[in-house]
């Protein structure tokens, strides 16, 4: 016998709808009750048999333990309002196919139940800021009501600060750290957030996924709300984002500030401390097409939490608004101060480095090839001591200061004398490309060094994005212009050794100013300890960008001029590939093209021309070519 439990709100849709399919397919001699249910205790009824419901989700809230405490056996038809559930057992949310599931005949399928604080959830826990933590929690993946949650949460960002929190798992692993929330799930899908962080789990276990949302900063919030949009950009991803931890445990005790907030299935709650558990097989399920359970292994806890705020940097975060970039806090501060230091040190792997790296780059230089370059760009190591050199500044500490600087000068000084010495061996002595670019140093230059400083103190102080070291040795290109330097010395032109000593230095004070500063903002010491060593940086790079701007100056006035020139046509010859060889006087490269040979009197009609245009005297190295 079985009976069927309908939600009497809707007895004519039951009866017009659902009864007649039922009774059509299970035909004449079947052995069915209904029960109307409108909310009354069941307490004390026994039924014969399996127990069928055809209920919205707030009912069930209601029956579900009552048929563990009962030990009936549920079969779910699917209803309008039953949505939670129907996502939680895998229910068929067409009428034929849940009752071809609930005609086959298999065993009941015995399923685990997540509650909180003894509460039955069907989909998650979420604690914590609600602006924040509801819209997670959604699992419709509509693009129009991700982009309204987005425009939700950022709107509070600003008013979003990290909560205390300290949690207990079910092995007594202690957890206290600062969130702006929570969110627990017995399978990850149930919560777009833990599907998107955790991933889908092929197998169930009786246990609970633990996802701690922990940004220290507004950027890694704009990063977390800019991954609710895009979910696939996480997904691609294998490890955790930094600010998220994660714990798989069978349960967890939250324990928060006074009154916590959190909800169960959308509902807002509060309570002095949360208590989630999951109860493995206790309820008894007829149709549910749930993933296999893992009966293989022993369960074990998974405690993921090694990013995420602890100690003093906790106090420093609850109930402050977020800062736009993380700070350090005292341990992050000593850990990169003690990595800086061991960088400042001169060894003999950095002076064998720094030589290979001067002998490859002199090597690359003459034989005008850029990759060979870019290899002694990666090898040298100079970077290092310079971003010790720029903590030095900001902390005003002699000590490192003098280390970093005896390194800095080592390695250069060894750079020079083996570039000088390849030099000598070497019988070319022809500017090409390569040496050329070299040569003359501007602001741009300037621009480049300042944004490789800053990305080599972030990458500094945040080990995670160490490798990106080689990429910002790459960009700065400190190897190059000592090379270059070298070749100036050994062929004794005091010109090729100012122009890329200059360029040398230009990166070398970009990098400690805009490194310094990027430590400031990333809290590794106070203004005040600060100031003069950044007034002293900002002091020497002024100095450095005078010739600087006279340069970037005539880059300009040299792009004006083969801007004007390019392409210009005068009585049927027309100046392609203009270039400029020399500023002082002005000298002007270009090709003449025409349909027939030109005369002298031709080209220097051209150069009239040109002067006039310019308004001053050019000397004019002109090639003719005639097109046919």
């Amino acid at each position: 016998m079985t009976t069927l439990i309908y939600d009497a709100a809707q007895k004519e849709t039951f009866d017009a709808d659902i009864l007649p399919e039922l009774e059509a397919f299970l035909g004449e001699n079947h052995d069915l009750k209904t029960l109307a249910y409108e909310g009354q205790s069941l307490t004390d009824w026994s039924p014969q048999g399996e127990v069928w419901c055809w209920l919205g989700d707030e009912a069930l809230y209601d029956l579900i333990p009552l048929a563990v405490k009962q030990g009936w056996t549920l079969g779910f038809l699917p209803h309008p309002e039953m949505t939670r559930s129907l996502r939680a057992f895998r229910v068929a949310e067409d009428l034929p196919d849940a009752l071809e599931a609930l005609s086959e005949e298999t065993e009941p399928f015995a399923t685990d139940l997540m509650y909180c604080n003894d509460s039955l959830v069907l989909g998650s826990v979420m604690i914590g800021h609600p602006n924040i933590m509801k819209p997670a929690s959604l699992v419709d993946e509509s693009l129009w009501c991700k982009l309204k949650n987005l425009l939700v949460m950022t709107a509070n960002i600003s008013k979003n600060c990290l909560l205390p929190f300290k949690c207990k798992t079910a092995k007594d692993t202690e957890i206290s750290t600062a969130a702006l929330g929570v969110t627990l799930v017995y399978r990850p899908g149930n919560s777009e957030f833990t599907k998107r962080v955790v991933g889908e789990t092929e197998k169930d276990e009786p246990m609970l996924h633990a996802v701690i949302l922990a940004p220290t900063s507004i950027v890694q919030v704009l990063h977390f709300l800019f991954t609710k949009v895009l979910p696939r950009y996480v997904q691609a991803k294998q490890t955790l984002p930094e600010y998220v931890g994660y714990v798989k445990t069978q349960s967890m005790d939250i324990n928060g500030s006074d009154d916590i907030q959190y909800s169960v299935d959308g509902e807002t709650l509060h309570a002095d401390k949360v208590a989630v558990r999951v109860e493995a097989d206790v309820l008894s399920v007829r149709n549910a097409k749930l993933p296999e359970k893992d009966t293989s292994k022993e369960l074990k806890e998974t405690v993921k939490i090694q990013r995420l705020p602890k100690g003093q940097a906790v106090k420093e975060l609850i109930n402050r608004r977020l800062p736009w970039i993380h700070h350090a806090d005292q341990e992050e501060v000593r850990e990169t101060f003690v990595t800086l230091k061991e960088n400042a040190q001169t060894s003999e792997s950095y002076l064998v480095l720094m030589i290979l790296a001067s002998l490859l780059g002199t090597v690359g230089l003459f034989a005008n090839s850029a990759p060979v370059i870019i290899g002694a760009m990666i090898l040298a190591p100079l970077m290092s001591p310079i971003i010790s050199f720029s903590m030095g500044v900001l902390r005003q500490n002699s000590d490192l200061i003098v280390t970093s600087g005896k390194t800095l000068v080592a390695g250069v000084g060894v750079s020079l004398l083996f570039g000088t010495l390849l030099t000598l061996l070497i019988p070319l002595q022809v500017i090409n490309s390569e040496i050329g670019a070299r040569l003359s140093p501007n602001l741009l230059d300037l621009g480049v060094a300042i944004l490789s400083g800053i990305a080599g103190a972030y990458a500094s102080a945040r080990h995670e994005v160490a490798k990106s070291l080689a990429g910002v040795a790459i960009a700065v290109a400190l190897v190059p212009p000592l090379a270059v330097a070298a070749i100036g010395i050994g062929w004794w032109d005091w010109q090729v050794f100012w122009g890329a000593f200059l360029l040398f230095v230009t990166n070398l004070v970009g990098i400690v100013l805009a490194a310094s500063a990027t430590f400031l903002l990333l809290g590794f010491s106070a203004f005040h300890i600060a100031k003069k060593g950044l007034i002293l940086s900002l002091g020497v790079a002024a100095v450095v960008s005078i010739p600087l701007v006279f340069a970037f100056g005539s880059l300009v006035q040299e792009q004006k001029v083969v801007y004007t020139l390019e392409g210009m046509k005068l009585e049927g010859v027309e100046l392609r590939d203009v270039r400029i060889r020399s500023n002082d006087p002005l000298v002007i490269s270009s090709r003449l093209l025409s349909d027939q040979a030109l005369s002298v009197q031709e080209v220097d009609a051209v150069k009239a021309a040109i002067e006039t245009r310019l308004n001053q005297s050019v000397q004019l190295e002109a090639t003719t070519a005639v097109i046919r």
